[in-house]
């Protein structure tokens, strides 16, 4: 059964819905979420690395957790569900910010960025997820200033939780 999701514009108005393939066919906005989960000691920040069998930049660095807001569902709904999913923590959630991501390819998405806090209880139960670790914002932002393997939406995100946040 095909993914569907929510066509937005900038505003976060739904203006209709479609199969992901078409979305991205099309390079139609829609939503993304992304949480980063922060050490409550030490404030590092665990980034996932994207299993090898991603269609889409297998082996990345990518936040934490993060993913498609299916269509009907709120960005808090996916959030919980994507944190859940991919690196099973049920943990409380703080919205940060919201932007609009522009991918090299002109396509536009509306990410809406959360923080968590936690320093184990990681699991990879849905495959997507290879491995992952706590890295000090220096570590991170020493990967991206190499493209070491950095997902783009990751760089995009960071930054604005550095800013937001740090």
């Amino acid at each position: 059964m095909p993914e569907i999701l929510d066509i937005v514009d900038h505003t976060d108005t739904v203006l209709g819905s479609a199969p992901k393939e078409e979305i991205y066919a099309q390079k139609l906005c829609h939503r993304i979420v992304h949480i980063f989960v922060v050490h409550p000691e030490t404030g590092d920040i665990y980034l996932q690395q994207r299993a090898e069998t991603k269609s889409f930049l297998p082996g990345y660095y990518c936040t934490s957790a993060g993913g498609h807001v299916q269509s009907g569902e709120t960005h808090d709904q996916a959030a919980i569900r994507e944190l859940q999913e991919e690196i099973g923590l049920e943990t409380p959630l703080e919205e940060i910010d919201t932007f609009v991501f522009t991918g090299e390819d002109g396509h536009q998405r509306l990410i809406k960025t959360f923080i968590t806090r936690a320093s184990d209880g990681f699991s990879f139960t849905d495959g997507e997820v290879a491995d992952g670790g706590f890295y000090s914002t220096s570590q991170i932002q020493e990967m991206i200033d190499r493209d070491e393997k950095i997902h783009p939406q990751l760089k995009a995100c960071f930054e604005r939780v550095c800013e937001k946040i740090l």
